[in-house]
Protein backbone atom coordinates (compact mmCIF):
# COMPACT_ATOMS: atom_id res chain seq x y z
CA UNK A 1 0.00 0.00 0.00
CA UNK A 2 1.33 3.23 -0.56
CA UNK A 3 0.89 6.81 0.67
CA UNK A 4 -0.76 9.18 -2.06
CA UNK A 5 1.61 12.08 -3.35
CA UNK A 6 1.26 15.41 -1.80
CA UNK A 7 -2.11 16.64 -1.61
CA UNK A 8 -3.95 19.92 -2.65
CA UNK A 9 -3.91 20.85 1.13
CA UNK A 10 0.13 20.03 1.12
CA UNK A 11 0.61 22.55 -1.93
CA UNK A 12 -1.41 25.08 -0.39
CA UNK A 13 0.24 24.93 3.02
CA UNK A 14 3.92 24.89 1.71
CA UNK A 15 2.50 28.27 -0.87
CA UNK A 16 1.87 30.08 3.15
CA UNK A 17 4.97 28.40 4.56
CA UNK A 18 6.79 30.42 1.58
CA UNK A 19 4.89 33.07 1.74
CA UNK A 20 5.51 33.51 5.81
CA UNK A 21 9.43 32.82 5.28
CA UNK A 22 9.70 35.51 2.71
CA UNK A 23 8.21 37.86 4.78
CA UNK A 24 4.99 38.65 3.01
CA UNK A 25 2.97 37.54 6.01
CA UNK A 26 5.25 38.75 8.79
CA UNK A 27 5.63 37.71 12.56
CA UNK A 28 2.97 39.44 14.50
CA UNK A 29 0.42 39.68 11.24
CA UNK A 30 -2.58 38.10 10.41
CA UNK A 31 -3.21 35.06 7.58
CA UNK A 32 -6.11 36.10 4.98
CA UNK A 33 -9.32 34.95 6.41
CA UNK A 34 -9.80 31.58 5.21
CA UNK A 35 -12.41 32.71 2.96
CA UNK A 36 -9.90 34.84 0.87
CA UNK A 37 -7.56 32.09 0.34
CA UNK A 38 -10.06 29.68 -0.57
CA UNK A 39 -10.98 32.29 -3.49
CA UNK A 40 -7.36 32.92 -3.86
CA UNK A 41 -6.28 29.20 -4.19
CA UNK A 42 -9.43 27.84 -5.64
CA UNK A 43 -10.33 24.81 -3.13
CA UNK A 44 -12.96 24.76 -0.53
CA UNK A 45 -12.78 25.85 3.46
CA UNK A 46 -11.71 22.42 4.32
CA UNK A 47 -8.41 22.49 2.12
CA UNK A 48 -7.31 25.62 4.13
CA UNK A 49 -8.25 24.71 7.07
CA UNK A 50 -6.59 21.28 6.56
CA UNK A 51 -3.56 24.08 5.26
CA UNK A 52 -3.49 26.69 8.60
CA UNK A 53 -4.16 23.32 10.72
CA UNK A 54 -0.47 21.95 9.05
CA UNK A 55 1.22 25.19 9.54
CA UNK A 56 -0.06 25.19 13.90
CA UNK A 57 1.91 21.67 13.89
CA UNK A 58 4.69 23.66 12.90
CA UNK A 59 4.48 25.80 14.95
CA UNK A 60 4.24 28.95 12.39
CA UNK A 61 1.03 30.42 13.33
CA UNK A 62 -1.77 29.81 16.23
CA UNK A 63 -5.68 30.63 16.01
CA UNK A 64 -6.89 33.43 18.34
CA UNK A 65 -9.95 34.23 19.38
CA UNK A 66 -11.76 36.88 16.81
CA UNK A 67 -8.59 37.80 15.54
CA UNK A 68 -7.78 34.71 13.03
CA UNK A 69 -4.53 32.93 12.62
CA UNK A 70 -1.89 34.78 13.31
CA UNK A 71 1.96 34.32 12.75
CA UNK A 72 4.42 33.40 15.67
CA UNK A 73 7.51 32.45 13.63
CA UNK A 74 9.46 32.70 10.03
CA UNK A 75 10.49 29.47 10.26
CA UNK A 76 9.06 26.35 11.33
CA UNK A 77 9.47 24.61 14.50
CA UNK A 78 12.63 21.75 13.57
CA UNK A 79 11.20 19.30 17.11
CA UNK A 80 9.56 16.08 16.82
CA UNK A 81 7.97 15.50 13.64
CA UNK A 82 5.89 12.22 12.10
CA UNK A 83 5.62 13.44 8.09
CA UNK A 84 5.09 10.38 6.35
CA UNK A 85 7.43 10.26 2.97
CA UNK A 86 4.96 10.33 -0.13
CA UNK A 87 6.46 6.57 -1.10
CA UNK A 88 5.90 5.55 2.76
CA UNK A 89 4.51 1.76 3.30
CA UNK A 90 3.12 -0.53 5.88
CA UNK A 91 5.85 -0.43 7.85
CA UNK A 92 5.23 3.50 8.58
CA UNK A 93 2.11 3.55 8.66
CA UNK A 94 2.29 0.72 11.64
CA UNK A 95 4.83 2.45 13.05
CA UNK A 96 2.15 5.31 13.61
CA UNK A 97 -0.49 3.40 14.85
CA UNK A 98 1.39 2.00 17.17
CA UNK A 99 2.17 5.51 19.17
CA UNK A 100 -1.31 6.38 18.38
CA UNK A 101 -2.45 3.91 20.18
CA UNK A 102 -1.05 4.26 23.58
CA UNK A 103 -1.54 7.87 23.17
CA UNK A 104 -4.96 7.61 22.52
CA UNK A 105 -5.97 5.09 24.78
CA UNK A 106 -3.98 7.50 27.98
CA UNK A 107 -5.90 10.20 26.37
CA UNK A 108 -9.35 8.83 27.08
CA UNK A 109 -8.37 7.06 30.18
CA UNK A 110 -7.84 10.95 31.37
CA UNK A 111 -11.04 12.15 29.55
CA UNK A 112 -12.85 9.26 31.78
CA UNK A 113 -11.86 11.35 34.81
CA UNK A 114 -11.77 14.75 34.08
CA UNK A 115 -14.44 15.43 31.07
CA UNK A 116 -17.06 17.91 31.71
CA UNK A 117 -20.75 17.77 31.06
CA UNK A 118 -20.39 20.15 28.57
CA UNK A 119 -17.01 18.42 26.69
CA UNK A 120 -19.00 14.93 26.76
CA UNK A 121 -22.15 16.75 24.77
CA UNK A 122 -19.23 18.50 22.28
CA UNK A 123 -18.25 14.73 21.73
CA UNK A 124 -21.98 13.34 21.19
CA UNK A 125 -22.80 16.27 18.91
CA UNK A 126 -19.45 15.39 16.95
CA UNK A 127 -20.17 12.01 16.47
CA UNK A 128 -23.81 12.54 15.24
CA UNK A 129 -21.92 15.02 12.81
CA UNK A 130 -19.93 11.61 12.34
CA UNK A 131 -22.61 9.63 11.28
CA UNK A 132 -24.28 11.75 8.91
CA UNK A 133 -21.12 11.51 7.03
CA UNK A 134 -20.22 7.96 7.05
CA UNK A 135 -20.52 7.86 3.24
CA UNK A 136 -18.25 11.09 2.16
CA UNK A 137 -14.60 10.03 3.46
CA UNK A 138 -13.53 13.64 3.56
CA UNK A 139 -16.28 14.90 5.74
CA UNK A 140 -16.16 11.65 8.39
CA UNK A 141 -12.19 12.22 8.26
CA UNK A 142 -12.58 15.66 9.73
CA UNK A 143 -15.34 14.48 12.15
CA UNK A 144 -13.19 12.08 13.31
CA UNK A 145 -10.05 14.06 14.16
CA UNK A 146 -12.52 16.36 15.82
CA UNK A 147 -13.49 13.92 18.03
CA UNK A 148 -9.81 12.58 18.83
CA UNK A 149 -8.92 16.07 19.37
CA UNK A 150 -12.17 16.54 21.71
CA UNK A 151 -11.01 13.72 23.82
CA UNK A 152 -7.37 15.12 24.16
CA UNK A 153 -9.20 18.54 25.43
CA UNK A 154 -11.21 16.43 27.68
CA UNK A 155 -8.19 15.21 29.47
CA UNK A 156 -7.77 18.79 30.88
CA UNK A 157 -4.27 18.25 30.60
CA UNK A 158 -2.53 20.80 28.89
CA UNK A 159 0.33 18.55 27.85
CA UNK A 160 -2.05 15.79 25.89
CA UNK A 161 -3.83 18.55 24.25
CA UNK A 162 -0.99 20.34 22.91
CA UNK A 163 0.86 16.88 21.50
CA UNK A 164 -2.00 16.01 19.63
CA UNK A 165 -2.68 19.49 18.39
CA UNK A 166 1.12 19.39 17.35
CA UNK A 167 0.32 15.37 15.91
CA UNK A 168 -3.10 16.09 14.61
CA UNK A 169 -1.40 17.21 10.87
CA UNK A 170 0.17 13.53 10.85
CA UNK A 171 -2.18 11.57 12.39
CA UNK A 172 -4.40 13.38 9.49
CA UNK A 173 -2.36 10.59 7.00
CA UNK A 174 -3.01 7.48 8.38
CA UNK A 175 -6.45 8.29 9.67
CA UNK A 176 -7.07 9.42 5.71
CA UNK A 177 -5.55 6.19 4.87
CA UNK A 178 -7.69 3.87 6.84
CA UNK A 179 -11.21 5.89 6.20
CA UNK A 180 -10.31 5.22 1.92
CA UNK A 181 -9.80 1.62 2.75
CA UNK A 182 -13.34 1.41 4.69
CA UNK A 183 -15.13 3.26 1.87
CA UNK A 184 -13.23 0.45 -0.85
CA UNK A 185 -14.39 -2.38 1.43
CA UNK A 186 -17.77 -0.80 1.81
CA UNK A 187 -18.21 -0.03 -2.04
CA UNK A 188 -16.83 -3.61 -3.06
CA UNK A 189 -19.37 -5.58 -0.83
CA UNK A 190 -21.56 -3.03 -2.29
CA UNK A 191 -20.94 -4.51 -5.36
CA UNK A 192 -21.06 -8.25 -4.45
CA UNK A 193 -24.10 -8.35 -2.54
CA UNK A 194 -26.31 -5.53 -4.86
CA UNK A 195 -26.41 -2.55 -2.20
CA UNK A 196 -26.71 0.98 -3.03
CA UNK A 197 -24.59 3.80 -2.24
CA UNK A 198 -26.71 4.32 0.82
CA UNK A 199 -25.06 1.16 2.47
CA UNK A 200 -22.65 2.79 4.67
CA UNK A 201 -25.66 3.64 6.33
CA UNK A 202 -26.53 -0.45 6.90
CA UNK A 203 -26.01 -1.80 10.22
CA UNK A 204 -23.25 -4.18 8.77
CA UNK A 205 -20.99 -1.71 6.55
CA UNK A 206 -17.73 -1.57 7.85
CA UNK A 207 -18.08 2.26 8.04
CA UNK A 208 -21.08 1.52 10.30
CA UNK A 209 -18.54 -0.83 12.54
CA UNK A 210 -15.99 2.02 12.70
CA UNK A 211 -18.74 4.26 14.49
CA UNK A 212 -19.58 2.00 16.92
CA UNK A 213 -15.97 1.74 18.09
CA UNK A 214 -16.33 5.76 18.44
CA UNK A 215 -19.56 5.44 20.56
CA UNK A 216 -17.78 2.56 22.73
CA UNK A 217 -14.96 5.12 23.45
CA UNK A 218 -17.55 7.85 24.20
CA UNK A 219 -19.98 5.98 26.13
CA UNK A 220 -17.05 4.42 28.62
CA UNK A 221 -15.98 8.41 28.85
CA UNK A 222 -19.66 9.14 29.78
CA UNK A 223 -20.22 6.90 32.50
CA UNK A 224 -16.45 7.99 33.81
CA UNK A 225 -14.95 4.63 33.31
CA UNK A 226 -11.51 5.10 32.78
CA UNK A 227 -10.13 1.57 32.19
CA UNK A 228 -13.16 1.22 29.59
CA UNK A 229 -12.11 4.14 28.28
CA UNK A 230 -8.56 2.91 27.85
CA UNK A 231 -9.42 -0.49 26.47
CA UNK A 232 -11.91 1.11 24.35
CA UNK A 233 -10.10 3.92 22.67
CA UNK A 234 -6.78 0.63 22.28
CA UNK A 235 -9.61 -1.67 20.53
CA UNK A 236 -10.30 0.99 17.76
CA UNK A 237 -6.90 1.69 17.00
CA UNK A 238 -5.85 -1.89 17.33
CA UNK A 239 -8.69 -2.64 14.69
CA UNK A 240 -7.70 0.08 12.72
CA UNK A 241 -4.43 -1.05 12.08
CA UNK A 242 -5.94 -4.34 11.61
CA UNK A 243 -7.95 -3.36 9.38
CA UNK A 244 -5.23 -1.89 7.36
CA UNK A 245 -3.31 -5.01 7.42
CA UNK A 246 -0.63 -3.55 9.48
CA UNK A 247 -0.96 -5.67 12.52
CA UNK A 248 0.17 -3.06 15.02
CA UNK A 249 -0.34 -5.69 17.88
CA UNK A 250 2.57 -7.96 16.78
CA UNK A 251 6.11 -7.31 16.92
Amino acid sequence: MQISRPTLTSRVADTLIQRIGKGTYPVGSKLPSGRLLAQEFSVSAAVIREATESLRAKGLIESRQGSGCVVLAAVADPGFQLALPADAGKLALRHIYELRCEIESGAACLAAQHATAAEVAAMEAILARLEKNLQAPGRALQWDLAFHKAIAKATHNPQYAQLLQYLNEQWRGSVQAARRHTAAIDRVHDHDHGQTAASAAMPNSLARQVHKEHVAILAAIRRRDPPAARAAARTHMLKASRRLGLDASEH
